[in-house]
């Protein structure tokens, strides 16, 4: 399994049954299906990923398996949420 690090510059929803996410990684075109809705909604232009897999007859990488080194777009986006938590114990 191979493994490359960097920033994506560029990502975009090819299909969407099944689910299907080219993102280019430095100067390496990637493809993500595994879990490509969850890594389209983490991850953004900018963000610093690592990801492993292989390549395939055409020379892309087809990723399996993703980690995101920064917080990612869902978590930035609950956390500047303008509607307050609810408290413990609340309906």
């Amino acid at each position: 399994m191979l493994s490359k690090q960097g920033e994506i510059q560029k990502i975009k929803l090819i299909a969407s049954d099944p689910p299907l996410v080219y993102f280019q990684l430095g100067e390496e075109h990637c493809l993500i299906a595994r879990h490509a809705l969850t890594f389209f909604a983490e991850a953004a232009p900018g963000s610093n990923v690592v990801v492993f897999g292989h390549k395939n007859n055409r020379g892309q990488f087809i990723a399996d398996q993703y980690r995101v080194l920064e917080k990612n777009q869902l978590w930035l986006d609950f956390s500047l949420s303008r509607y307050p938590r609810k408290k413990a114990g609340q309906p």
